[in-house]
């Protein structure tokens, strides 16, 4: 995979200037026999936009 694109904005993620940020959603968390995993990506930036705590991610941006 040479492209990733950011489920946020929907812009492309350029991974030659910026951090690919990944995100793994699990359902079902409760029950493990019913889980399932999905891997999703986005700009760091937009991840802390969206989120109602931002702080509480530590991951910092270069």
């Amino acid at each position: 995979m040479n492209e990733f694109q950011c489920i946020f904005c929907g812009k492309s993620i350029n991974n030659d200037k910026e951090k690919v940020t990944s995100l793994l959603i699990t359902t079902n968390w409760e029950n493990e026999d019913e889980q399932e995993d999905q891997q999703v990506f986005c700009h760091l930036k937009c991840l802390k936009d969206n989120c109602y705590q931002a702080e509480n991610i530590y991951i910092g941006e270069e």
